[in-house]
């Protein structure tokens, strides 16, 4: 069952998609529904769990399901089929939990994650891209997520292991300036800040303090024109976004980006229709058909969703569901905060990892969903979210249990010990 939930996780990333009249289907959507099928019909669950972390999640989604009905009956239908795939994806997930082996799972991401990064770098070279490997829009998200899952084995692995990893994660850094990717490279350089720093965030300042400085002095010597541009936009965001400047010109401003512009000029409506639809919001999905409705003279690049759930939710599905999804991501936070001051009283985990995983985990996912847009992904990232505190809880009772069957008069509890990171029983 790890290798379909991870196959469904994987699909996500593929560019292979259906589109319909009414919905667009991934190889997730059928993933996931075989999983469902098999875990119901074979007794493989036995007594099936509804743990916080999935329940948490229905009153967003039914309140996200609500709101689209709001707007018309075809948006409601479409995104009944959607909530519907991803509450399936979550109640498997919630019943295999509690026997997942978390360490091969996330392997198994990562050979994926690896051979999907190598495809999408060989196909941009191989079409004349030596820059800005963004051009496949599904599979490019890997830049953002590997490091995610690749800081996760770091914390855990065993010294040996750890050395390797490390080298892999050095060699993630040039692939990122090549690629293009912001978001990833902004979550990259926050994570290796943690890691480096033992996840103490009165160390972390002066260390990003010192990435950025870095990045200013990569930014005056780089003679790729592409790559300084995004550099740039990292290192001064506020000058960029000038969509009065595109409207009134016919052009982008001097260094202006169509991200920047698009994502400028969203903000400024949503800024308008959270004022006038504070409690309920517009709907769901009603943000763009006000955008093509109203703004229809405006060239296409500025007429696209809003990229951030955060603002999105505010805005389409009010303060209401903005609690609801809040409610979720706080909730998240303090109960692995829960999970991991077990783990370390009971000495399956070190001071430093207790720091860290809530920071290379929950804070570049809220990153990721903040500024991307939303789809099936956000709903994922959403999900594994919500059910880090149980996924991190099981994954470290089930490597207690293998290590006293296999050493059971060891006082070594699990591979899970702070020794795995020099300095993380301070």
């Amino acid at each position: 069952m790890r290798y379909l939930l991870t196959f469904a996780i994987l699909s996500l990333f593929l560019p292979i998609r259906l589109e319909t009249g009414l919905v667009l289907l991934r190889p997730f959507e059928l993933i996931t529904l075989l999983a469902l099928i098999i875990g119901l019909t074979t007794g493989r669950w036995r007594g099936l769990a509804f743990p916080a972390g999935f329940l948490l999640l229905l009153p967003f989604l039914g309140w996200h399901m609500v709101s689209a009905l709001s707007v018309d009956i075809q948006n409601g239908l479409r995104e009944l089929l959607q909530m519907s795939a991803v509450s399936a994806f979550a109640f498997v997930l919630a019943q295999e939990a509690r026997g997942l082996d978390t360490n091969q799972t996330v392997n198994i991401l990562l050979f994926g994650m690896v051979l999907i990064l190598a495809y999408t770098i060989a196909w941009h070279v191989t079409h004349g891209y030596s820059v800005g490997w963004k051009h496949l829009f599904d599979p490019r998200l890997v830049f953002t997520f590997l490091p995610i899952a690749l800081a996760g084995q770091l914390l855990f692995a065993s010294r040996a292991k750890r050395r390797n990893l490390w080298f892999a994660w050095a060699g993630l850094l040039p692939l990122l300036v090549l690629s293009g990717e912001r978001k990833a490279f902004l979550i990259y350089l926050f994570v290796t800040a943690a890691l480096l720093t033992r996840g103490r965030l009165a160390a972390m300042v002066p260390v990003i303090a010192a990435a950025f400085v870095g990045l200013f002095v990569l930014s005056t010597t780089m003679d790729n024109a592409y790559i300084e541009r995004q550099l740039q936009t990292m290192l001064d965001p506020l000058s960029m976004g000038q969509y009065e400047y595109l409207a009134a010109k016919g052009k982008y401003a001097p260094g202006d980006t169509p991200s920047n512009v698009q994502r400028s000029f969203a903000f400024t409506v949503s800024r308008q229709l959270v004022s006038e639809h504070p409690l309920i919001g517009v709907g769901t999905n009603q943000f763009k058909n006000i955008i093509d409705t109203e703004f229809r003279h405006l060239p296409d690049e500025l007429r696209l969703g809003i990229h951030g759930e955060f603002q999105r939710i505010l805005t389409e599905n009010g303060i209401i569901g903005f609690s609801l999804y809040i409610l979720i991501w706080v909730a998240a936070w303090f109960r692995l905060g829960r999970v991991l001051r077990w783990a370390f009283f009971h000495e399956l985990i070190g001071a430093a990892q207790a720091r860290l995983l809530p920071l290379v985990i929950l804070v570049p996912c809220a990153f990721y969903v903040g500024t991307e847009a939303s789809g099936t992904r956000a709903f994922v990232t959403l999900i594994l979210v919500s059910l880090l505190p149980e996924l991190t809880r099981h994954g470290l009772c089930l490597a207690l249990h293998r290590a006293r069957r296999g050493h059971p008069t060891s006082t070594i509890h699990s591979r899970f010990l702070g020794r795995a990171l020099p300095g993380s029983t301070r």
